[in-house]
């Protein structure tokens, strides 16, 4: 999920503002030519504005997923276990196209007089650094590793603390709720003043690109990065039918029928939470159980988010390749961890790929203030995203009600909800 805020300067649409700095940045370029550079502070300073945002946003929105939301018994866990392995398999289809294609290669976004080094970790060193010296550490240096340890024991601890709160009848642990979403919400209102100013770090970066001698590159490096996200998000389609097929035994072309009215609503809105109500309708006529729907498409939309991932994946080799950097199995394994764990922390914030993207950066030791460039294609891209999202979301739900039955769910608990 992706939903972007309604209210825009002028009532347009983030993406609409993006489009409307890509074409002032090309001409602008073109004219400033080598003096266009300067504007490259304009998307240095607002993506180091999103990477202070962005560790703190994910920890809260992961810990608020865990806390808030109930989910219980072997529906809950079939659920999780589903999403992990499609989000998995969407990475997966991400990284091996971008090796076989190397969507990023020309693309001359690095310096070409830059030696580019990067510095190879053992595995040793990765598990060892898995645990932080301080909580403050994770934070400073952004490790999103060292964050999702933190996040998943604080996490589980509260959960233990809730659950045992109710056995004893106390109410006070939803202070402890209240008090997450507030300071949530509070992130998410800076953030929002942040993203505001996107359209000008694109402004800065294409024009500060373009303006160099072989800038133009760039854009036909990014009409290769659409194909193959494209192409991707197409293999996760067919990993989905092939679910249906299987296990689900329904047949793919009633499955795409069904959700005829979900992908082209998606398409429009790019909204995970706008789409709600029509995929669980979509879920019933397919004769998904209620109580199957609700979880997936409504609780468990908060965790998966395998259309996002795949995206995630791609765009970091992306932008080591564009930049010259060679990253190893090691690394690409990293962009794989960081990014799943990225994906769940997207899942409620808005424009969350983008926001989060600096984490996955900065475990692979990539800069970040490239990264708007990529916002020239995201408006685009995020519909599909989004709507293979969704669809993951119905592939799930219809899985977890022919694995688990909703009246065996149900006798081992209660029915999933929000605390």
């Amino acid at each position: 999920m992706e939903d972007e805020p309604e209210s825009r300067p002028g009532g347009l649409p983030l993406y609409v503002w993006v489009l409307i700095a890509v074409a002032v940045a090309v001409p602008l370029g073109l004219v400033w030519g080598e003096g266009a550079k300067s504007l490259q502070i304009v998307p240095n300073l607002i993506m180091r504005a999103l990477t202070a945002l962005a560790a703190p946003l994910v920890v809260l929105a992961i810990l608020h997923a865990i806390v808030a939301n109930d989910i219980r018994g072997r529906q809950g866990g079939v659920m999780m276990l589903l999403y992990l392995i499609n989000t998995l398999v969407a990475m997966v289809i991400g990284l091996v196209l971008s090796n076989l294609i190397r969507p990023g290669l020309g693309a001359a976004l690095g310096d070409p007089g830059a030696n580019q080094v990067v510095v190879k970790k053992t595995v040793t060193e990765l598990v060892t650094e898995l645990i932080p010296r301080s909580i403050g550490e994770a934070f400073a240096t952004n490790n999103i590793a060292q964050l999702v340890v933190l996040t998943l024991a604080l996490g589980i601890g509260l959960v233990r603390i809730r659950d045992a709160h109710r056995a004893q009848g106390k109410e006070s642990f939803q202070t402890v709720v209240d008090l997450l979403s507030i300071a949530f919400e509070l992130m998410m209102k800076v953030l929002l003043w942040v993203v505001a100013l996107v359209p000008l770090a694109v402004l800065g970066i294409v024009a500060a690109q373009v303006g160099q001698a072989e800038g133009m590159k760039v854009f036909r490096s990014l009409i290769w990065l659409i194909g193959v996200v494209l192409l991707g998000l197409g293999f996760q389609v067919a990993w989905y039918l092939l679910q249906m097929a299987v296990f689900a035994r329904m047949s793919p072309l009633r499955f795409l029928r069904g959700a005829a009215d979900v992908m082209a609503n998606t398409m429009s809105t790019a909204s995970t939470a706008a789409t709600i109500p029509i995929t669980l309708g979509a879920l019933g006529r397919l004769g998904v159980s209620r109580q199957s729907s609700q979880l997936c498409a409504c609780i468990g939309t908060n965790f998966n988010n395998d259309g996002t991932a795949l995206y995630q994946a791609t765009a970091a080799l992306f932008m080591a390749q564009a930049l010259g950097f060679d990253l190893s199995l090691t690394d690409q394994v990293i962009v794989v961890l960081t990014t799943l764990v990225a994906s769940v922390g997207a899942g409620g914030i808005p424009s969350g790929s983008f926001v989060t993207m600096p984490l996955i950066f900065a475990a692979v030791r990539l800069p970040a203030d490239k990264i708007p460039i990529l916002l020239t294609v995201d408006w685009f891209l995020d519909r599909c995203r989004t709507t293979s999202n969704v669809l993951g979301d119905m592939t799930v739900a219809v899985l977890v009600d022919k694995f688990v039955p909703p009246s065996e769910g149900a006798a081992e608990g209660e029915s999933p909800g929000r605390s």
